[in-house]
């Protein structure tokens, strides 16, 4: 036989009206499933751009002339681009006051074709002079790069020693970086002469300067010293290379554009949770005031039959948060597996960096939501449950005849 005590009557109830159940069911899943996302959204973007501001490295970053926007999206989104100027550029800058440290680079875009594994940004940098690339390294290496050996960003596939194919040309993965949020995850490193080397191969299929000019860079990563303004040494670089197509930018007023651009997705994002909120809570309590309206004449005979008020709520309680646990699980591991699974193309999608939480981050966002989607039921129907209280239920059985 069926049990029926409190926690007996409440499934038995549920089971009973389930033209009832399963919209409350549904509006408590949307509802986590939307907290869910939209929290790993925020923690996601927070965290990219804590990541990019605390190991970027370069205060300065000098680039050839307009072509400021394509060390962006190669740094910040691991769009894959050429670009080059005279290696003096670099000589130049160091001697400028206030600087402690350079250290060029070399960009070269590999092809979506058979000669490439992949199209991706290929980065040909001096691991003498790098303070960038071995912030994120996840193990330490000597400071050259053979020939055939490359530093592979986070999301290229394959682990140490596994290989990857350019220009007919395979190369072994020597480390790998941390997860870094920015375009380094979809970037492979290499040294300056192999990536010249790669360049020749590249001036059969297009036309680049770079496969004649050993002497071209791609931009100049600028460590200043501890005591340097970074507007004044600015000023300084600027002023040194005026009108020779030359171009630097403070590493901070790139962040200033992607944080303003990710506090616009911020707004809208917390919009959403609020109206969402409001729309749940206002709508199951609705529902919940309706509910218990309609079952006066059911509280009403077990009182007669003596059941307790505090026994009546604890049975319309305990359908509120089987109800809720329900729709809150079927939410919350719905949204776990989206965040899982599409993670990566969200950040394509934004253009932001974009570091996703780490497991043990996922596990207290899912408790969160979990707890929010438990909690919401007894909230919304709190008016109603006040109301069934100090309402002596036996007597509205005259009402009712």
């Amino acid at each position: 036989m069926d049990r029926l005590d409190t926690l007996g009557l409440a499934k038995k109830n549920i089971k009973n009206k389930a033209s009832r159940t399963y919209p409350m069911i549904l509006l408590t899943a949307i509802l986590c499933f939307v907290i869910f996302l939209s929290s790993f959204l925020i923690i996601s973007l927070k965290n990219g751009i804590s990541s990019l501001a605390n190991r970027m490295g370069a205060d300065i970053i000098v680039v050839p002339e307009g072509y400021d926007s394509k060390i962006t999206g190669a740094i910040l989104r691991g769009e894959p681009n050429s670009f080059f100027f005279d290696k003096s550029v670099a000589e130049r800058v160091s001697k400028i006051d206030g600087v402690e440290k350079v250290s060029p680079q070399l960009y070269l875009a590999t092809l979506s074709a058979g000669c490439c594994s992949f199209p991706i940004q290929i980065i040909g940098v001096d691991l003498k002079d790098d303070f960038i690339v071995g912030a994120w390294l996840t193990s330490r290496i000597d400071n050259k790069l053979a020939d055939n050996e490359v530093i592979a960003g986070y999301n290229i596939q394959g682990n140490h020693n596994s290989e990857v194919k350019f220009f007919n040309q395979s190369f072994k993965i020597k480390a790998k970086l941390d997860k870094t949020g920015m375009g380094f995850d979809e970037s492979v490193f290499m040294s300056m002469e192999q990536t010249r080397k790669l360049a020749k191969e590249y001036e059969k299929i297009l036309n680049l300067p770079i496969a004649d000019n050993e002497n071209l860079i791609s931009s100049v990563m600028v460590k200043l010293k501890k005591d340097a303004d970074p507007v004044a040494v600015l000023k300084n670089i600027r002023a040194a290379f005026q009108s020779e197509g030359v171009y630097a930018l403070l590493s901070k007023q790139m962040m200033s554009e992607v944080s303003s651009n990710m506090k616009n997705i911020l707004i809208y994002v917390y919009i959403l949770m609020g109206v969402l909120w409001l729309m749940v809570l206002l709508v199951l309590g609705i529902v919940y005031n309706f509910s218990i309206k309609e079952r006066k004449r059911e509280f009403a005979t077990l009182r007669i039959l003596g059941a307790t008020k505090r026994k009546l709520m604890n049975i319309v309680l305990s359908e509120i948060y089987i109800i809720n646990l329900i729709g809150a699980v079927i939410g919350t591991v719905l949204g776990f597996c989206i965040a899982m699974l599409f993670g990566p193309a969200i950040s394509l999608l934004l253009k932001l960096p974009f570091l996703e939480p780490g497991l043990i981050q996922m596990i207290y966002l899912s408790l969160a939501s979990l707890l929010v989607g438990i909690f919401i039921g007894p909230v919304a129907a709190s008016f109603a449950l006040n109301k069934m209280y100090k309402t002596e239920l036996a007597l509205l059985l005259k009402e009712n005849e």
